[in-house]
C-alpha cells in the first residue's frame, strides 16, 4: 500500500504522464491484491456468502480505482502547476478533490448496503472500518509527500 502512495506523492512529480500512467496500474494491481489478502484474513465470511461477497467487493475495487485515478489525475494536475498555480487551477483541484471524497462515501454507503444485506450490519460495519483504515494509512502517506500549495 506505501508504493501506491509513494507513487501518487512523488512520481506524479518525476516522470511524464505516460510512465506515470503505467507505473499506477501496476502498483493499483499490487494494491488490489494487498487489499484482498487483507479482507480475506480479516472478514470472517461464512461459505455460504463467499461468491456474493467477491462479487460485490470486486464492485467496490473497481469504483475506487477509478477514484485513484481521479486522485493521480489531480496530483499530477498540481504538480504541472505547482510554480504557477493560480486560484482557478487551485479551485479545480479541491473541487476535485472534494468531488473524489463525495464519490468515496458514496461508493462506501452503497458497499455497506449491500453487504449489510448478504452478511448483516456487524460484518458490513467491519468491511468498511477496515476499508478506510487502509484508506487512512495511503492519505498519510500521500499527504506527508505532496508539498502544501504555497
Amino acid at each position: 500500500m506505501k508504493k501506491l502512495a509513494i507513487v501518487l506523492g512523488v512520481l506524479m512529480f518525476s516522470f511524464g504522464s505516460s510512465q506515470a500512467q503505467e507505473l499506477l496500474e501496476l502498483l493499483k494491481k499490487d494494491l488490489n491484491k494487498e487489499k484482498r489478502s487483507l479482507v480475506a484474513e480479516a472478514m470472517d465470511i461464512k461459505e455460504e456468502n463467499k461468491t456474493a461477497f467477491w462479487e460485490a467487493y470486486g464492485e467496490y475495487e473497481t469504483a475506487t480505482n477509478e477514484l485513484i485515478d481521479m486522485r493521480a489525475k489531480n496530483i499530477n494536475k498540481f504538480a504541472e502547476n505547482y510554480d504557477k498555480l493560480t486560484d482557478e487551477i487551485a479551485d479545480e483541484i479541491a473541487s476535485t478533490y472534494m468531488s473524489s471524497k463525495s464519490k468515496q462515501l458514496k461508493i462506501q454507503k452503497t458497499t455497506y448496503k449491500k453487504l449489510k444485506k448478504l452478511m448483516g450490519a456487524r460484518q458490513a460495519a467491519r468491511f468498511i472500518q477496515i476499508m478506510n483504515q487502509v484508506q487512512l494509512l495511503i492519505d498519510v502517506q500521500i499527504a506527508s509527500e505532496v508539498p502544501l500549495i504555497e
